[in-house]
């Protein structure tokens, strides 16, 4: 099966679904590898957990709906749906959560509105905003995350028992205990240390030297970044992607924090460096340029880039997400019918 409208819009050129998968999936193991070296086994024990359980979601619904097994099913998709969900998630949350994300991305998301292809929402976001809503306490607890010293004392027999093993009771005590160690820095990711905490952790940022500081002080987030806008050139190179959609929530997102840092000073980070933390970059190369979900004209897909850019913007700057990616993907998808009504090119010859 091919993308036959992307190659009316000149993106993609005589490759096969399962090829842009398999090129997606290669581009994306930068980005994993770092991770796993900062935070251990246990993202990759998310990502294997809501692979599996997306790959057989899909073969059991298929197999409900009497498809075609081997003209459906070896597309690649569900397996890449799984890795973007498992690399969402918290690394330490319990199994569960992976099962549940990943039913509701293929079962309720992709194949009730009729498969790969007819999906309106991005599956992979629409599990994780699922999950958010439902379990924010667990969504938002990454305080093994930023505690990366501490990440070393657990033993792989630990993260089983912590992932497998421990109820949601145990589960809370476990963060608790983490908590109440003096060292221990925040319960969520460094976004919600911007958004909190804001005059106890920045730093101020009118020289070299605290630029070089705050690098040094998210350099973890910032290489986990840097891996994945890797991948994300990479793709761009390879033409699987459309640069309209990165570049525009990229310009977007960065236009929004250098106003905010010049003239509403909500937080004094450099729009630069605002760039490289929490899921950013997997979301501008890897999630929001779902050829299924974005609008199909390239301006729309300007406009698209644009309204996510600004949606993250506001809703970590004024919401209670710190993130905001999912929500920000989701309600552009669902704005992408009227942005293609109103961006259809001029048909050769036709008067308006």
């Amino acid at each position: 099966m091919d993308y036959q409208y992307t190659k009316v819009n000149g993106i993609f050129f005589f490759r096969s679904t399962n090829d842009i998968m398999l090129l997606v999936i290669l581009a994306i193991v930068p980005g994993i590898i770092i991770e796993c070296y900062y935070f251990k086994i246990a993202i990759l024990i998310q990502i294997l957990l809501a692979s599996f359980a997306s790959v057989i979601f899909e073969l059991f619904v298929l197999k409900l709906r009497k498809k075609d097994i081997y003209t459906y099913y070896f597309d690649f998709s569900p397996l890449l749906t799984g890795i973007l969900l498992g690399l969402s998630l918290p690394a330490y949350s319990p199994w569960w959560m992976s099962i549940i994300g990943s039913f509701f991305s293929i079962v309720i998301t992709k194949q009730l509105y009729g498969g790969l292809g007819y999906n309106i929402f991005n599956p992979a976001m629409a599990g994780y905003a699922i999950l958010l809503v439902s379990f924010p306490v667990l969504m938002t607890n990454w305080s093994f995350q930023n505690n990366l010293i501490l990440l070393d004392t657990l033993s792989f027999k630990d993260v089983m028992s912590i992932i497998f093993f421990t109820n949601l009771d145990d589960y809370y005590k476990i963060m608790s205990q983490f908590c109440d160690i003096p060292t221990f820095i925040t319960q969520v990711t460094p976004l919600e240390q911007i958004r909190i905490h804001n005059k106890n952790v920045l730093v101020n940022v009118a020289s070299v030297m605290s630029f070089v500081d705050e690098i040094t002080m998210y350099r973890h987030w910032i290489l986990i970044n840097f891996g994945f806008f890797i991948g994300g050139i990479f793709l761009l190179i390879k033409k699987i992607i459309c640069w309209r959609i990165s570049f525009s929530i990229l310009l977007s997102l960065f236009s929004c924090y250098l106003f905010d840092f010049f003239y509403l000073k909500h937080d004094s980070i450099s729009p630069l460096i605002q760039l490289f933390l929490g899921s950013t970059m997997i979301s501008v190369f890897f999630i929001a340029t779902d050829p299924v979900t974005t609008s199909i004209t390239k301006i729309g897909r300007i406009i698209f880039g644009g309204f996510i850019g600004v949606l993250i913007w506001i809703i970590r700057t004024f919401g209670g997400y710190p993130d905001a990616i999912s929500f920000s993907i989701l309600l552009a998808n669902s704005l992408v019918p009227l942005i293609d009504h109103y961006t259809q090119p001029r048909i050769y010859g036709k008067i308006k």
